[in-house]
């Protein structure tokens, strides 16, 4: 798994003027998916690799947090952030606790403050990423390592047995 040259943001939200000015923002630095609901959201997942999940907290059907909380089961590695016009604590530990928020945004945001927190959710996905390689080649060696010490038993009690 390698990080992609230009990462994709998918962002959830039943308002489209809020996706759309999302897009229009980001859309020279990361390729923007575009979702009205937490089905479309899904939909999207399923057919894109997508390293930056955004949503709103309040959406018809399912919140922010619960759309996140499943997304994670079968994308891990994904980043996400939680965004809403209503900063009820509720929904900010919800958010922490069960859909694992890497960035919670209060609408309305300043670009600034959006391209900020996106830049810094795509250094995070490359950094869980590179972690994710290097754990694999750790494994890797541990494994190498336990079967020539099982080797180099079998010898040592292969000598023992000979004298």
């Amino acid at each position: 798994m390698t990080a992609p040259a230009m990462h994709t943001l998918l962002v959830v939200d039943d308002e489209p003027n809020v996706c759309d000015s999302v897009h229009d923002l980001l859309r020279r630095e990361f390729r923007v998916l575009r979702a009205r609901s937490a089905a479309e959201g899904i939909k999207h997942m399923e057919e894109n690799e997508v390293q930056i999940i955004m949503t709103d907290q309040r959406m018809p059907q399912i919140t922010g947090v619960e759309f996140l909380r499943r997304i994670r089961v079968g994308h891990p590695q994904a980043v996400r952030m939680l965004f809403t016009g209503y900063a009820d604590l509720e929904s900010i530990i919800a958010a922490i606790n069960q859909g694992h928020i890497y960035k919670f945004l209060k609408k309305p945001w300043q670009p600034e403050e959006l391209e900020a927190a996106v830049r810094e959710a795509a250094a995070e996905y490359d950094r869980i990423v590179h972690q994710h390689q290097e754990m694999t080649l750790l494994r890797e060696e541990v494994k190498l390592l336990r079967e020539r010490l099982t080797t180099l038993e079998k010898e040592v009690e292969g000598l023992r047995a000979a004298q």
